[in-house]
Formats: C-alpha cells, structure tokens, sequence
C-alpha cells in the first residue's frame, strides 16, 4: 500500500503499471504494529539476546503491562482501527486522532476523539498510521515530544519521514521517551541513523506487509 517509494515516472517510461492496494496490508500491517508494541513494552528483543549471549539478567528487563493503559493512534483508517481493535482485547483505552475520519466513527470503533494535543498528554504509547504531507513530515519532533507523557513509547510502521529522528534519539536518551518500536527510517537502508545503536529501540527492516498472505 502506498507508491511513495517508487519511481512513477520511470514505471511510467517503462510502461509498467503501478497500483495503490488500500486494504491489501491492513491486517498484516496491524499485527506487525502490534508485536512491536508487545516487543517494546516487554524487552522481548533484548531478553533473546541475553539468552544467547549466555546471560540470564532478568533484574535488566522490567517491563510495563498492557491493561488500562492509553494508546493513542494517529491516523484512524484501516489500519488505526486495526490496532485499536486488538489493543482493546489487550484491555488499552483508545485516544485517536485523525481530522478527516467522520465522527461517528470513532464512537464505532470505542475510540476518544482527540487533537493531537490532547493525544499527546494522555497516550501512554502512540502508534502512527498517518499519510506523508507536509504537514505530517517530521510531526513527532521536540516540541511534540515535549507535550507527551515522561516514560510515553513509540510505534512507528508507517513512515520514517513522520519522525524527526535526531529529536527522537534525544528524547530517548534523556529518557522524556522511554522506548521505541520501528520498521521504518526515513532513509532505508537506514545506515548511519542514530537510533539503530540505542538500547530502547526495537528495530525491524521494513517487514509489516512481509507475509504470504500481504504479498499474494
């Protein structure tokens, strides 16, 4: 889903037919954003490492529970809802944001209608499921950091372009950001990207429409 990554004009020059599939990674998409979230939340990442690496520090590896707390989701289409969906049998409140979603909606789908302000100060992780515009480019920055939680987590499995990464790793290691949980960069490979070495980052390459049933 989404043509940003290609070259239209070189498809275009080549005759090859370039078409946009909304819906076609929904659930795929949902689920990656999903594990992540749980992958964050628990250390799981880490904890394998551990393991392999002959060492058994639990103590290292306190996590935070699921229930009762608050995901706020920007960007409330298929895929937003997707997440809600399961993070409410997970026993999450929903705060979602999306400006061109019909009202009604949000009531449908057991979501709390919200700005992006009112997002920030009560979501507990927030999850992006927004397009790319110019005013959705780099949107979690400093001063959107700023007016979040202390400790908030991070998802990102829609586009890399959404974060200001170099403010990301700031509030991540000053510890305004307790973690994060990305499958996408705004240069991918994402060489040289200063949140690949930090230890509260989760990092996948790129893999929510990676499934049999997604690429079919």
């Amino acid at each position: 889903v989404g043509v940003d990554n290609v070259d239209l004009k070189e498809a275009t020059n080549k005759s090859v037919v370039v078409m946009n599939t909304p819906g076609g990674n929904t659930t795929s998409t949902a689920e990656h954003t999903f594990g992540l979230l749980l992958a964050l939340a628990r250390h799981i990442p880490r904890g394998d490492a551990m393991l392999r690496n002959g060492l058994w520090e639990r103590s290292k590896l306190k996590g935070v529970e699921l229930y009762g707390k608050t995901l706020g989701v920007v960007g409330f289409g298929r895929i937003g809802q997707a997440v809600a969906a399961r993070a409410r049998a997970f026993g999450m409140q929903i705060v979602a944001f999306d400006p061109f979603l019909p009202k009604h909606l949000f009531e449908e789908h057991y979501a709390k209608d919200a700005t992006l302000d009112e997002l920030y100060a009560d979501a507990d992780f927030i999850t992006l499921h927004t397009v790319v515009t110019p005013e959705t480019t780099g949107m979690l920055n400093k001063a959107a950091f700023d007016k979040m939680k202390a400790g908030v987590r991070i998802i990102n499995a829609a586009r890399g372009v959404l974060i200001n990464e170099a403010d990301l790793a700031d509030a991540l290691k000053n510890g305004k950001v307790a973690g994060a949980a990305l499958d996408v960069f705004s240069s991918e490979p994402p060489t040289g990207n200063p949140l690949i070495s930090l230890k509260n980052v989760v990092h996948t390459p790129h893999l929510a429409a990676s499934t049999k049933e997604a690429q079919a």
